[in-house]
């Protein structure tokens, strides 16, 4: 989605993007136990999401870290 990362809203990004990674994770696990005819493919679509997600919150928590270290 992009939305710009400001330190109003980073906390919020970063507790949405963990939200969103668990319930990822949870499709993934339903697909291992379910599958159906396209398993891997979603299986491997949302394990990439997972990653980028995880980049995305790497990178959120690093913005808060500076910003808040210049607050104090």
């Amino acid at each position: 989605m992009d939305t710009k990362i400001t330190k109003g809203n980073v906390k919020s990004a970063i507790k949405d993007d963990k939200a969103h990674m668990d319930y990822l994770k949870r499709d993934v696990n339903y697909d291992q136990k379910k599958g159906g005819k396209y398993k891997d493919i979603n299986q491997t679509a949302d394990e990439k999401h997972i990653s980028k997600l995880a980049g995305d919150v790497r990178h959120d928590e690093t913005f808060l870290s500076k910003h808040m270290k210049h607050n104090k």
